[in-house]
Order: C-alpha cells, then sequence, then structure tokens
C-alpha cells in the first residue's frame, strides 16, 4: 500500500473528533455523577434502601405515640387495633403522607439521575471501543 493512500484513510479516521467526544463523554459523566450525588445529599433523610426513610420513621414515630387508648365506641383498643390506625394515619396524616410521597418522588429521580449516568457511561464505552478499534486500523497500516 502506498504512503498517500495510508495517509487518505488515516485522515478518513477522523480520530480528533472522536477523541473529543469522549472527552466530552467523560466530562458530561463528572456532571451526571455530581448531580446525582448532591441530590443524594440534599434528599438524605428521604433515603430508603429498605422500607421506610429516616423522616417517615421519624413522623411515624411521632404519629405512633398519639394512637388513641380507646375506639369510637369507647371500647380498649387492642394491638390490630393500634396498628390498624397506624397504617390509617399513612394516607390521613398530613405531614406523613408527605413525607412518604416526598420519599417516593426522591426514589423515582434517584433512578432517573442513575439511569442518565449509566447512559453516558455506554455513550462512552462505546466510543472508547470505535477509538480502539481505529487505534488497531492505525497499527495495521503502520505494519504494512
Amino acid at each position: 500500500m502506498e504512503i498517500l493512500e495510508k495517509a487518505r484513510i488515516l485522515q478518513k479516521l477522523d480520530t480528533k473528533n472522536l477523541i473529543s467526544k469522549i472527552h466530552q463523554y467523560e466530562d458530561e459523566l463528572e456532571k451526571a455523577m455530581t448531580a446525582q450525588a448532591d441530590f443524594k445529599n440534599s434528599n438524605h433523610q428521604y433515603l430508603a434502601s429498605i422500607g421506610d426513610c429516616s423522616e417517615v420513621k421519624r413522623i411515624s414515630a411521632e404519629v405512633a405515640m398519639q394512637v388513641p387508648e380507646t375506639g369510637e365506641s369507647g371500647k380498649k383498643l387492642i394491638a390490630a387495633d393500634k396498628e390498624n390506625w397506624l397504617i390509617r394515619q399513612r394516607k390521613e396524616n398530613k405531614e406523613l403522607n408527605e413525607a412518604i410521597n416526598r420519599q417516593r418522588e426522591v426514589a423515582f429521580l434517584i433512578d432517573d439521575y442513575q439511569i442518565k449516568v449509566e447512559m453516558v457511561k455506554k455513550r462512552l464505552e462505546g466510543s472508547k471501543a470505535i477509538l480502539a478499534l481505529k487505534t488497531a486500523q492505525i497499527n495495521f497500516l503502520a505494519a504494512s
């Protein structure tokens, strides 16, 4: 293969553009991960791995202190009745309901941030794979 033909092929590889895209994706990944971390940090009280978050637990504990001893009929409430009352409070107590809704919203948004991070990672990995292929092509041209 002639040197002019090799030079033409090398110019068509357009590695400068690919490298600039890789840098762009690296910047996007850093921004996405920073945004995710900032969001988690500012909403840490609504994060829950299993069950309720700390804020919902705190409000639930306050509500549990208010469980009535007797029902509407004046009869003493048993443990199951008290548990049912607490479950109803998750919908009826405004503060507790708002905290539960905020917990759900935060969980959804964290998933959204994670999806964005994963998408940028995939684009970055794809671009790096293409660069590796072009590097192999350059090595082949240099060897021939």
